[in-house]
């Protein structure tokens, strides 16, 4: 057990990297749009963004949490640009509900057979 929690610590401080560089990346978009004029949310990205995540899980078992875990990083990324440009009441889409528990995804993995 020891050993595993310390590969889930090693895992963990991998991922804390890897969000804090998207998060300069973040950064540097929300820049641009307020440059630019442009709105913080792009429902179509985002939704192409999911679908993306959504069909290149290997693990099947996986898919609705790594969708999560992407609506949760956009949802974070928006916030942010939104705090960038000023604006400190976002009233833009939700991905949480009141409690902080995730919305239901209704998406389907692919190759999964279709009920019948």
């Amino acid at each position: 057990m020891k050993k595993l929690r310390e590969d889930i610590d090693r895992i963990d401080s991998e991922i804390l990297k890897l969000y804090e560089e998207r998060m300069d990346v973040v950064r540097a978009i929300g820049q641009y749009k307020i440059e630019n004029g442009l709105p913080v949310y792009d429902a179509a990205r985002e939704d192409e963004k999911i679908e993306k995540v959504f069909s290149s899980v290997h693990n099947e078992q996986y898919a609705d949490g790594a969708a999560q875990l992407f609506i949760t990083l956009m949802q974070a990324s928006r916030e942010f640009q939104e705090e960038l440009a000023g604006g400190a009441d976002w009233d833009g889409p939700d991905d949480f509900n009141w409690d902080g528990e995730p919305v239901e995804l209704e998406l389907e993995f692919p190759g999964a057979k279709a009920d019948e």
